[in-house]
This record gives structure tokens, C-alpha cells and sequence, in this order.
């Protein structure tokens, strides 16, 4: 992904963000993950560094793994994180329709 480093915020809050959509869960994510270069291509990637709260859950370290690969493989733009960050962002805004 293009930008890595000037987008930390933007990309915590699409992970957030892509948790709490999924899995109807607010988690911080703080120490889950870190930037760093990658030795071979000298890029900016994301590697995880998951704790139990992340490993103890195989479904949640899954998806969170899937999302990181996404961005690290370039798939995931930084235009697209704004766009999904966006819309998930309008979503819990939204008022909760009860089904009676």
C-alpha cells in the first residue's frame, strides 16, 4: 500500500472498524500489530504480533490476518480503506430498527 506510515490511523481505524462491523465487537488493537520493513522488498508492512486476546479467538485472528494480508499485498488501497472505513462509519451511525 501506497502512503503506509502516513496513513497509521486511517488503516487502526478500518481494522477497528472491519471488527466491530463483523463481529459486533469494539476492540483495541493497540499491540496487536506493528509497522515495520520488510527485509527482502524494503516496503512498509504490517506484521501482527497478536496477543491472546486476538489468538484465542481462531475466527477473530483469521479475519484480522486476512485484512492485513489485503493491505500488505497492495489488494487493499488507501483509497478504498477511506471508502470502507467510511461506510462502516455511517452504519453506527444509524439508528437501530427494532423488529417487534
Amino acid at each position: 500500500m501506497e502512503n503506509m506510515l502516513q496513513n497509521i490511523e486511517l488503516i487502526h481505524r478500518y481494522l477497528s472498524a472491519s471488527i466491530a462491523d463483523q463481529f459486533c465487537l469494539i476492540m483495541d488493537l493497540e499491540g496487536e500489530y506493528i509497522f515495520t520493513q520488510n527485509i527482502v522488498s524494503k516496503k512498509t508492512i504490517i506484521a501482527t504480533t497478536f496477543t491472546n486476546k486476538i489468538l484465542s479467538d481462531p475466527q477473530l485472528k483469521l479475519f484480522l490476518s486476512a485484512l492485513i494480508a489485503e493491505i500488505n499485498s497492495g489488494r487493499c488501497t488507501v483509497d478504498l480503506i477511506r471508502e470502507r472505513t467510511r461506510h462502516f462509519e455511517e452504519i453506527r451511525q444509524q439508528p437501530v430498527r427494532r423488529i417487534i
